[in-house]
């Protein structure tokens, strides 16, 4: 945990919320066993400066529940700080109640568990040495019971060597549990992410397969009009040319329809392909200007000429040729759209260990983090409606994941947008 950073993640609100619970319990209990060795040791036991120290550790939870409850996120050290107080108020009630003669030393080794599964790093370790280090000073200072003395221990000169050795132990302990509760918890913790990240993979997936079905249903019911068009377009075409010069611009748009039609045909027997296309498409060998010739198909003039291609030298390797395409064409439409005319559109590829980056940055106004935040989900989109369905940059998330790689997005308002496509090599076979 960078203890730099503000804290934004649900966990470390709940930690929170969990040890401030754990700490209204903490001084109720205190308060009542400060009562009961009062009854029990009522000549030896002073309890106003016990229940003083009770007081401010409940004034402190007071000024954590506070905290809590203002909007501002809080830093990631404040648990660690809060339990570093809760040491130092024990330290401060044992030292009047008996000091390492006391039995409740033990709940030192609450702490430092706390510290090892709240927090990460070197807290666990530093309040490990915290509570050592007042657990040897109540040796040498404390306020005596007598009650609560062990036999010998003080009798004669220096520190008896059970008491060294009480500290000792005590000592070993509290690295042990530092040590292994923390490893634990950050497996634990690791564990989860991973989980996460593989249900938010399932669920994209999932999305994927409903999407290319509902694409494939919808391909299926358009072939049929399609077809009609086509035919009708065809009959339209041999009158107009029947008419001779008369008919010479009706042929020419029946000609058109013929040829967008067509266009629609492929797009749909695309569409029509089914889920997975992109593990399953054979690898071809593909060169940069292959890609780049069809990246620019169906463009128009103004629109080609916006575009600045960056190709690097050595060929783009094995690839499922038409499943890079189609992710391409997406980013690529989305930053000629969001590059207001003239402004152009830089496609850059490069390679770096093993692994080809192919960017796509735009001029146009960015993104707020708002809006940067959720780019990527199907469906979300800025356009007005009926402009786009908010597919481009789901589609092509999926495609570098299919292939091991991933997608990133960079965006500023005013500073344009870069869309980053990466994807590990495949050696020529």
């Amino acid at each position: 945990m960078d203890n730099g950073s503000t804290m934004s993640h649900p966990r470390f609100g709940i930690s929170l919320t969990w040890l401030l619970r754990l700490r209204w319990i903490t001084a109720a209990a205190q308060t009542a066993a400060i009562l009961v060795a009062k009854r029990l040791l009522p000549e030896e036991l002073n309890i106003l400066p016990l229940l003083g120290l009770v007081a401010f550790g409940a004034l402190s939870n007071a000024g954590l529940w506070w905290r809590l409850r203002q909007p501002e996120p809080v830093r990631p050290a404040l648990p660690g700080l809060v339990l570093g107080l809760d040491s130092l108020l024990l330290t401060g009630l044992l030292y009047g109640s008996g000091g390492a003669a006391n039995p409740f030393t033990a709940i030192y080794l609450v702490h430092v568990t706390l510290a090892a599964v709240v927090m990460r790093g070197l807290w666990a370790w530093a309040l490990g040495l915290l509570s050592i280090s007042g657990f040897g000073l109540l040796f040498f200072y404390n306020v005596h019971v007598h009650s609560l003395a062990h036999m010998d221990h003080g009798s004669g000169s220096g520190v008896s060597l059970h008491l060294v050795g009480m500290w000792v132990a005590f000592a070993i302990t509290a690295g042990l549990i530092a040590a292994f509760v923390g490893l634990v918890t950050e497996a634990l913790r690791q564990r989860d992410e991973e989980l996460a990240a593989l249900r938010d993979l399932t669920a994209r997936q999932s999305r994927l397969a409903a999407l290319t079905t509902l694409a494939a249903g919808v391909a299926h019911e358009l072939g049929t009009p399609l077809g009609t068009i086509a035919v009708a377009a065809k009959e339209l075409q041999r009158t107009a040319e029947a008419l001779g010069g008369q008919g010479s611009d009706m042929a020419q748009d029946a000609a058109l329809i013929r040829e967008e039609v067509g266009r629609c045909r492929r797009i749909l027997d695309q569409m029509a392909e089914p889920s997975g296309t992109t593990l399953g498409e054979a690898f071809q060998t593909l060169a940069w200007p292959e890609l780049e010739a069809e990246l620019t198909e169906g463009l128009s003039a103004v629109d080609r000429s916006r575009l600045i291609f960056q190709w690097p030298a050595t060929a783009c390797g094995p690839m499922p040729r038409r499943g890079l395409v189609r992710a391409l064409r997406a980013v690529l439409a989305n930053a000629l759209e969001a590059t207001p005319r003239p402004g152009s559109v830089t496609i850059l590829a490069r390679e770096a260990e093993g692994t080809w980056h192919l960017e796509v940055e735009d001029r146009g106004t960015g993104m707020t983090p708002e809006v940067l935040a959720r780019a990527g989900e199907p469906f979300f989109s800025t356009k007005p409606t009926g402009s786009g369905m908010g597919l481009g940059l789901f589609l092509a998330r999926t495609f570098a994941e299919q292939l091991g790689g991933e997608l990133r997005v960079a965006s500023a308002p005013g500073h344009g947008t870069k869309v980053q496509v990466s994807w590990p090599q495949v050696a020529h076979g």
